[in-house]
């Protein structure tokens, strides 16, 4: 198939869809126009919109599979939308979690206030409604990004996020070791609840021997160099899930802390290794794997084998590939 991965690069993830596809025989380019510090490797194209617009004829006529990011396409107000599908292109729209969370859904729903995404709730679902009028196919990475979307599209999946658990090398933490190393790593501090790591660490930092570390503005790949030292990672405390963050720390053998909320947990495997803490108890929950050597390497060597399990590169491209074949 020849497929085309657009606009929006979010957390490495277009770039390693784009990578195994190729592996599996597929015709694959990706373009992306969202540029971060975070810097995030794979063979992909990192443009602007006036540079992909003038690429938009080419494609138009030499791709059977648009596979669209983040609520993005090629031109603003969906103005494509209309031309690829009357020319019959297959189109499919992933989303990431920000690009349709409402504030009315999230009080609906979660049991803490999320920071409000860049677009007001009338303009999300002006968004969607505009989208799934042209697409009826759409991708999200779990149940928790599920309930925005499934009233708009015809089809909704839900599929794992991509990891190269290979391009990760194992460091459990040690059994024996007497100071763990707590690392927290926020690209926004509102939305994944630093304030309460931040809390809870002054809380109990007389009652067990700990070193805290904040990991900010750094790229992707030095930000890696630096979880591979962790003994304990604190993930996201409010939104309800897990994200790419937890994935590859838990690919490096790291145990994990965040918050999962209950109606999310119970639509992932049953092994899924995440230590569960809210607002309330992130202190006492870190406070006991603290003091708890033995019990940080058996949740580290258990989410390696969750990512290994469920998280593949592999694995979630063979279910993209089975969606392709459904469009």
């Amino acid at each position: 198939m020849k497929i085309v991965h657009a606009p929006t690069e979010i957390a490495g993830q277009m770039g390693i869809l784009c990578n195994e596809l190729r592996k599996k025989g597929h015709n694959v380019s990706g373009y992306n126009w969202f540029h971060t510090y975070l810097s995030y490797k794979g063979d992909i194209v990192n443009t602007d919109a006036w540079e992909l617009i003038k690429e938009l004829d080419f494609l138009l006529n030499n791709t059977d599979i648009f596979q669209f990011h983040n609520a993005n396409t090629f031109l603003l107000n969906f103005k494509d939308l209309p031309i690829l599908k009357e020319k019959g292109k297959k189109m499919v729209m992933q989303h990431w979690g920000s690009d349709v969370r409402t504030v009315k859904m999230v009080k609906k729903l979660n049991p803490y206030p999320l920071e409000p995404t860049y677009y007001t709730d009338k303009e999300l679902h002006q968004q969607l409604t505009t989208i799934s009028k042209y697409i009826d196919t759409a991708i999200v990475q779990d149940y928790e990004a599920y309930h925005y979307v499934k009233d708009y599209y015809k089809n909704v999946f839900v599929i794992p996020l991509a990891c190269n658990v290979k391009d990760f090398r194992v460091s459990y933490p040690p059994v024996t070791n007497n100071n763990p190393l707590i690392v927290h790593a926020p690209t926004n501090r509102k939305f994944k609840g630093s304030f309460y790591v931040e809390r809870a660490i002054r809380k109990i930092q007389n009652k067990g021997k700990f070193t805290y570390k904040i990991i900010e503005k750094m790229s992707h790949e030095k930000a890696v160099a630096e979880y591979m030292k962790a003994d304990i990672i604190v993930d996201q405390l409010l939104c309800g899930t897990y994200g790419m963050f937890s994935v590859e720390a838990m690919a490096m053998g790291k145990p994990v802390v965040a918050f999962i909320r209950d109606d999310v947990r119970e639509k992932f495997p049953k092994d899924l290794p995440i230590v569960q803490a809210t607002p309330e108890t992130i202190a006492d929950v870190l406070l006991e794997l603290v003091q708890n050597p033995k019990r940080r390497h058996e949740l580290g060597r258990a989410g390696r084998r969750y990512v290994e399990k469920y998280h593949s590169a592999k694995r979630v491209t063979d279910e993209l590939v089975k969606i392709y074949r459904k469009l």
